[in-house]
C-alpha cells in the first residue's frame, strides 16, 4: 500500500478524475478507482514518485480542438438560420406564421444544444467496456444533450412534414411519439456499458419503422393529394430526411456502441448531418412559398363546412388562403 498511501497521489487522482464540467458516472469511477487500487496496491513497486503513471489515462476521451470548433460551428449555423427564419416571420400574416414559427423553434433549441456541448456541458463520462486494458482503464464522454435536442427537434420536423401535406391528426401524433420513444431508447442504450445496448438499440429501429413506412406511404399520398407544388416539396424534403436519419443509427453503431471512431469523428460527422436534417431541411421548405401557401388551405370536406368545393369559395377567401 506503499504507492496508495502517499497522500499526493489521491489529491493528484481525485483532480484528475473528478475535474471539469463532467457529471460522473459513479460505476464507472467505482471500477476504474478499484482497477488502480487492484494495480498498485498488490505491486507498490510498480509506482514509481519520481515518474508516476499517465493520470491522462484516467481523464474522459472528448472533443479536441477540432471537435470544440464544430461545436462552436453547429451552434453558429443554428442561431444564425433560427434568428433569419424568426425575422421572416413577420413577413408573413399571423396566420400563415406556423412554419416559420415551428423551424424557429426547432433550430433554437438545437443552436442551444450545440452551446451546451461546445461550453462542455450536458456530457457523462461513461467507463469505456469497448476499448480497455486492465492496466490502463479509460473513459469516453457521451454526450446527451444530443438526445434531448433530438427529443424535441424531430417530433417538430415531423409535425412540420404533417402541417404540410395537412395529414390526418391520429397519423401525426402517432409519428410524434414513436420519434420520442425511438430517440428515448436510443438514448438508454449510448448510456449502456454492457450488450443491453443492443436491446435499446432494436427498441429504437422498430420505433423508427412507422416513422420510415409513413413518410413513403400516407403522408407521400397526402401530399400527392393536396397540390402539385406540395408534392414536389415534400419529395424533396422526404428524401432529406430519410437520407440524414439512415446517417444518425449508423454513427450510433460506430460510435456510441463500438468506438470505431473517435468522439472527435463522432462530433464532426454529426454536425455536419444536423446542418442537412435541420438548416437545410428549414431552408428548402421556407422558401417553397408556393407549397406553404397550398398547405395553408384546408380541405372544406374534412371541415365540414357549408360552402360547396368550387374554385370560387377558394377564391373568395372562405379558407383564408390570402392574407
Amino acid at each position: 500500500m506503499v504507492g496508495i498511501m502517499d497522500p499526493a497521489l489521491p489529491q493528484v487522482y481525485l483532480e484528475q478524475l473528478f475535474g471539469g464540467s463532467y457529471v460522473k458516472d459513479p460505476l464507472s469511477i467505482n471500477a476504474v478507482i478499484k482497477n488502480f487500487v487492484l494495480t498498485y496496491s498488490s505491486a507498490p513497486f510498480l509506482y514509481n514518485y519520481n515518474n508516476p503513471p499517465d493520470m491522462s489515462l484516467l481523464i474522459p476521451q472528448d472533443q479536441y480542438a477540432i471537435g470544440t470548433v464544430f461545436f462552436w460551428i453547429g451552434y453558429g449555423e443554428m442561431a444564425i438560420f433560427a434568428l433569419l427564419f424568426g425575422l421572416l416571420s413577420f413577413r408573413r400574416s399571423p396566420e400563415k406564421r406556423t412554419f416559420h414559427l415551428l423551424t424557429t423553434a426547432y433550430l433554437t433549441i438545437s443552436a442551444l444544444a450545440y452551446y451546451c456541448m461546445a461550453r462542455q456541458q450536458g456530457s457523462v463520462a461513461l467507463y469505456d467496456t469497448v476499448v480497455v486494458t486492465s492496466r490502463n482503464p479509460q473513459y469516453r464522454v457521451f454526450y446527451y444533450a444530443r438526445y434531448v435536442d433530438w427529443f424535441f427537434t424531430c417530433p417538430l420536423i415531423i409535425t412540420l412534414l404533417c402541417l404540410l401535406v395537412s395529414s390526418a391528426r391520429s397519423l401525426w401524433l402517432g409519428l410524434v411519439f414513436s420519434n420520442m420513444l425511438m430517440i428515448g431508447t436510443g438514448m438508454l442504450g449510448a448510456l449502456s456499458t454492457t450488450g443491453t445496448r443492443w436491446g435499446w438499440f432494436a427498441f429504437a429501429m422498430v420505433a423508427w419503422i412507422p416513422t420510415w413506412y409513413s413518410l413513403l406511404k400516407p403522408l407521400r399520398k397526402y401530399a400527392r393529394d393536396k397540390s402539385p407544388a406540395v408534392e414536389k416539396t415534400y419529395t424533396v424534403l422526404m428524401i432529406l430526411t430519410l437520407v440524414s436519419w439512415i446517417v444518425y443509427p449508423v454513427i450510433w453503431v460506430i460510435g456510441d456502441a463500438t468506438h470505431v471512431i473517435s468522439v472527435n469523428a463522432e462530433i464532426v460527422i454529426y454536425t455536419i448531418t444536423d446542418a442537412f436534417s435541420k438548416c437545410f431541411f428549414a431552408f428548402i421548405l421556407l422558401f417553397s412559398t408556393a407549397a406553404i401557401e397550398d398547405a395553408s388551405f384546408r380541405d372544406p370536406e374534412r371541415m365540414k363546412m357549408s360552402q360547396p368545393y368550387s374554385a370560387s369559395t377558394i377564391y373568395q377567401g372562405v379558407l383564408e388562403t390570402k392574407a
